[in-house]
């Protein structure tokens, strides 16, 4: 083989070599972090394919996933309560979000197995979906939460212009009663699917001043 030849040959060989180095890099040594990766839009479209379990107190729907006609096929939703005078903000410090974009936070992300439907303690549940048919679907959440409580002093701190947080227990049980957080934020925006929506709500939650993002009923130590 003549030099030019062999220059050809080796550089081909160095080029399917650099392939080769970057598949077995991206397929099994970074695997487990792209599947993982929120960003990932296969693990997006598999999420969002299932209808997510409701997050719920006292028969009233504080997280729902209610049918959209985009390309997600569930929107996740933190309803106003027309029954009942509860606020998404007065529940976000428990119900936490759930975006496309951020992640998840609070009962979102701490009960994510069972709303996904994933949990081993769902298999009879997913077994039953299969063999009838039904499209497959999270499980539901219910939290200790007294809603009347939990909006009364969320609307305490709010009508006094405080920043802290207040959290009831019942001390025979440890059923958290009610666990509120000022200032808030409304979790809608953070879920929508429309990525302009999202990135603004995110921008201007962590450009404000008091941290409406920060839970302070679980994240601040007090006196």
């Amino acid at each position: 083989m003549n030099t030019p030849l062999r220059r050809v040959a080796i550089a081909v060989m160095v080029m399917v070599v650099a392939l080769l180095a970057n598949a077995t890099y991206v397929q099994v040594i970074k695997a487990d972090s792209l599947r993982a990766d929120p960003r990932n839009s296969r693990i997006l479209l598999d999420e969002y394919s299932r209808q997510r379990g409701q997050i719920s107190t006292d028969g009233q729907v504080l997280a729902a996933s209610v049918p959209t006609s985009d390309r997600y096929k569930y929107l996740r939703t933190y309803p106003e309560n027309p029954a009942a005078p509860s606020s998404p903000k007065a529940y976000s410090p428990v119900t936490g979000f759930y975006s496309m974009q951020y992640g998840s936070t609070g009962l979102e992300r701490a009960a994510d197995s069972i709303l996904n439907g994933s949990d081993n303690a769902l298999f009879g549940k997913r077994f039953f979906d299969l063999v009838s048919g039904r499209d497959p679907r999270g499980g539901n959440v219910v939290t200790t939460v007294d809603p009347l409580m939990q909006q009364v002093a969320y609307d305490e701190l709010t009508a006094r212009g405080y920043t802290g947080s207040v959290v009831a227990i019942e001390p025979s049980t440890g059923d958290v009663l009610a666990m509120v957080s000022t200032p808030s934020y409304d979790p809608n925006r953070l879920a929508s699917h429309d990525g302009a929506v999202s990135t603004q709500a995110w921008e201007d939650l962590n450009a404000d001043p008091t941290k409406p993002l920060l839970n302070r009923a679980v994240s601040v130590t007090y006196p």
